[in-house]
């Protein structure tokens, strides 16, 4: 009976040693993985903020297109202005001259 005794807790011990390794190698990969966890999560963190950044500086691009095609569309309308003033001008003109002459 002893001998049985001996066998059973020989292979109690050899499963103990193989539960221990295997929770000595769980933990390891586990702690691999939190630092590979730690690595992800400060990469997204920084990119996110990257976005952020990006789309700050997308807004302000837009604000300035939208300025600029403001000022593309009211540059015409104040020429069209201009070739107005200058058309009355003329006929001004030409209506003085018809008069001299006469």
């Amino acid at each position: 009976m002893t001998e049985n005794i001996q066998q059973i807790i020989g292979n109690i011990r050899t499963k103990m040693v193989q539960l221990h390794s295997q929770l000595v190698a769980s933990r390891e990969k586990n702690a691999l993985m939190e630092t590979e966890f730690l690595s992800l999560k400060t990469q997204l963190d920084s990119l996110q903020q990257s976005n952020i950044d990006l789309q700050a500086k997308l807004s302000e691009l837009e604000l300035q297109l939208i300025t600029a095609k403001e000022q593309v569309v009211s540059a015409p309308i104040s020429q069209s202005r201009k070739e107005e003033e200058i058309d009355e001008l003329v006929k001004e003109i030409e209506y003085c001259i018809s008069q001299l002459k006469k």
